[in-house]
């Protein structure tokens, strides 16, 4: 399961850079860091365009039958589903992020889990796209690692950069397998995360002294 995440980084131009990826000049304008992406809001992809990695915003799910958004897609089943068949052979992505939310706790008392790199930088999610007047993105998921397994059952698809190279390449033979356990640790962040109006640094600071959060550092992946 993959609902909220970051993406800090601070210009487009700078994100293009690390992703070696290139930047149409009118795209440019439309970026600014962002600390707590919810569904139905833009973001930015990485698909390919004319044989090159390209840098594109994109809003977050796609539309479906029942009028929600479909945001996630199971990475053992969406070659086959027929909401993603289509994508998963022709219109994949590399969704980048500099970490992802999960909860832990009651449901009355839900305290979030900012899970990001242990060496700093960003996590590459595999995704797929459709195209249109805006385009769209559904983030892909697998089992989760014993790091997130405490929390969810399910994580994003994370993919080293030769894995995203291949990945917008071509469509894998086999399901996607589920990050190595040394690549992400997980802090508690401040409650302010639980409201999408909330999108600032301050989603990432500590929780407050008397909110503790559930349990400390965890190392992920």
């Amino acid at each position: 399961m993959c609902g909220r995440y970051s993406l800090g980084v601070p210009s487009a131009t700078d994100l293009a850079t690390m992703l070696r990826a290139r930047l149409r000049p009118e795209h440019e304008a439309l970026f600014r860091p962002r600390y707590n992406v919810a569904p139905t809001q833009r973001s930015w992809v990485v698909r390919e365009e004319e044989g090159r990695p390209t840098l594109a915003p994109a809003v977050w799910g796609f539309p479906s039958t029942t009028g929600k958004f479909l945001i996630n897609a199971r990475s053992e089943t969406a070659a086959t589903r027929p909401a993603f068949r289509g994508a998963w052979k022709e219109r994949r992505c590399v969704v980048p992020t500099d970490g992802f939310f999960e909860w832990k706790g009651p449901p009355r008392d839900r305290r979030p889990l900012w899970f990001h790199p242990a060496d700093g930088g960003l996590l590459l999610l595999a995704g797929l796209f459709q195209d249109g007047p805006e385009p769209r993105f559904v983030i892909l998921t697998t089992a989760a690692n014993e790091i997130v397994a405490p929390v969810h059952d399910r994580m994003p698809a994370i993919l080293a950069e030769d894995e995203a190279e291949a990945w917008l390449a071509d469509p894998p033979e086999e399901p996607l397998a589920p990050a190595p356990a040394h690549v992400l640790r997980a802090r508690p962040v401040s409650p302010r995360v639980n409201s999408v109006a909330n999108d600032d640094p301050e989603c990432l600071a500590p929780p407050p002294p008397d909110e503790p959060g559930p349990g400390g550092q965890l190392r992920l992946l």
